[in-house]
């Protein structure tokens, strides 16, 4: 098997990191080295991977960059020895055959980029119904269309030297802007079904919030505007049209009378696209869709303005 770096970047994942390094460790194929680049923790996140490297059989390479994910990714790439380049987040676990099927992947179809999987790993009802709104769900992926996302990707250090790296100006959603550069360079992407990290969801709804107004600016902000998220602004534009139509000619009972049953069918709409997924906690499915609905319009004239 070929010789494969992975690399990481972290920020105060003190609760994450063992977990992490440890899922690596477990690895069928073993990572000649294992970057990680710290973006200024000021919890025990430094103290707890040198700990952790003087007990483990990883290479672990610890760099520090004050910066986003993109100078941290970007310095820890520059910075490996081999060809081959996995990425993972802080946040995820790999399965023990992940780096093994990346690989595996690789090789078999000599794609120079790999696009592996990721999958939820909730504890609670809420964190369950959070998962359709931040992963591609199984029978949604397109494997000749699966664009990598750095929870489980491997690419050669000549790609990422082509496209010139991940853009440092983007902090949010950085990764799907890189993915699209690999794209539009029709450079060769495959997919590794079975290379999988579980990911944990947000456990509340203001970190559920803030990952999804982020999403959202981070789009804005690389020039990707999704056709989702116009349809969003015109559901809400339409509604407003709607409610100020009707004040101008009658009262708020009227408006009441429009909004209710728009809401009891939006709800209902929320809850049949993702029961399936959310078998326990498919009561949060409404509220997730309305505040996810928020976030994304608010985020978008973020990355519009700030």
């Amino acid at each position: 098997m070929a010789k494969v770096t992975v690399i990481i970047t972290v920020l105060n994942e003190e609760s994450t990191i063992p977990e992490l390094l440890t899922g690596l460790e477990k690895q069928s194929l073993q990572p000649s080295e294992v970057i990680i680049v710290d973006g200024g923790s000021n919890d025990k996140t430094k103290t707890m991977i040198n700990s952790l490297n003087s007990k483990s059989t990883l290479n672990i390479k610890l760099l520090h960059k004050k910066g986003n994910r993109s100078m941290g990714r970007n310095l820890a790439i520059a910075r490996n020895k081999t060809d081959l380049i996995a990425i993972t987040d802080a946040g995820c676990v790999p399965k023990k055959n992940w780096l093994q099927e990346l690989v595996k992947i690789q090789v078999e179809t000599k794609a120079p980029v790999v696009s592996g999987y990721y999958a939820g790993k909730a504890t609670t009802r809420f964190e369950e119904a959070v998962i359709p709104y931040a992963l591609v769900m199984p029978d949604k992926v397109d494997s000749n269309n699966f664009l990598p996302a750095t929870r489980s990707m491997l690419l050669s250090k000549k790609v990422w030297e082509k496209i010139g790296g991940f853009d440092e100006k983007l902090s949010d959603n950085e990764d799907y802007a890189f993915a699209r550069k690999i794209k539009r360079s029709d450079i060769k992407i495959a997919f590794a079904e079975k290379a999988i990290v579980f990911w944990k969801p947000r456990s509340n709804i203001s970190s559920f919030f803030k990952m999804i107004f982020r999403f959202a600016r981070g789009d804005i902000k690389a020039g990707i505007l999704r056709p989702k998220v116009i349809l969003i602004f015109v559901r809400y534009l339409l509604l407003l049209l709607a409610t100020i139509f009707i004040l101008k000619f009658s009262d708020l009972k009227s408006v009441i009378q429009l909004w209710t049953p728009l809401f009891v069918l939006y709800s209902l709409w929320a809850i049949d696209k993702n029961v399936k997924y959310t078998p326990k906690g498919w009561y949060f499915l409404p509220l997730l869709q309305i505040t996810s609905d928020i976030a994304v319009m608010s985020g978008s004239i973020a990355g519009l303005i700030l």
